[in-house]
């Protein structure tokens, strides 16, 4: 019986859906805390209007840091120009982000584009305060949105997905699945990982074995740092 469990979940037993599968994983999920997932870049030519909107951002998310998972801003590739901004927060509805995002003081000065707001479920229980970043190292946030009907290959790909990021687990700073706003639709799967470049990243999430089962129609990486705003 627990060959049958790992080969159809490929969970760890030390994971708590191990052994689940069905409503009863479905259940799990629905009873994880609400997350979303906020990610913002800035209009064009609007980077003068940061550093004047700054004092405004940080006190906006210093004011939810008991909510707030990860925050900070998102980078070019080479790490010298930020291009926008991300956040991992916990507010129990789109509507409660959309809320947030209109508050901060980067979107009131005009700054930031339309935001892409997506329900995340954490499968790895850390806030910024409890990893300092290693010097040497780059962040990178991976989206990863489904393709249409993917579901047969979600589950194909289950087994070795789950071996494959137990394998890499110290290299994710976060890692879970975007859900649809009533939690229950899977989208696609978030990762932000450290590793030494872009590059590093890159191959990270394409030896992923759901990305190399056709899960996955967009893929989209994006230099990240942590904030000051949390420090």
């Amino acid at each position: 019986m627990a060959d049958e469990i790992d080969t159809s979940g490929g969970y760890r037993p030390d994971d708590p859906r191990y052994g689940l599968s069905g409503q009863a994983l479905q259940d799990y999920y629905l009873s994880r805390p609400t997350h979303f997932f906020i990610r913002c870049l800035y209009k064009p030519d609007s980077l003068d209007l940061r550093d004047a909107a700054m004092e405004a951002h940080m006190a906006h998310v210093r004011a939810h840091r008991d909510q707030i998972h990860f925050a900070g801003p998102l980078l070019s590739d080479d790490g010298a120009m930020p291009i926008g901004t991300m956040c991992i927060i916990d507010v129990e509805s789109r509507v409660a982000a959309e809320f947030y995002v209109a508050a901060d003081g980067y979107n009131r000065a005009g700054l930031l584009e339309k935001p892409e707001i997506r329900r995340f479920v954490s499968s790895k229980r850390l806030r910024q305060h409890d990893r300092a970043p290693d010097p040497n190292m780059q962040m990178f946030v991976c989206e990863c949105i489904d393709g249409p009907d993917v579901a047969e290959k979600r589950k194909q790909t289950a087994a070795a997905h789950h071996a494959y990021q137990g394998s890499i687990i110290d290299r994710y700073i976060a890692h879970g699945p975007f859900r649809a706003d009533d939690g229950i639709a899977l989208l696609g799967s978030l990762f932000i990982v450290e590793t030494t470049d872009r590059a590093a990243a890159e191959a990270l999430v394409a030896a992923e074995p759901m990305a190399a089962g056709g899960v996955f129609e967009e893929i989209r990486i994006t230099r990240w740092r942590y904030g000051t705003s949390l420090a």
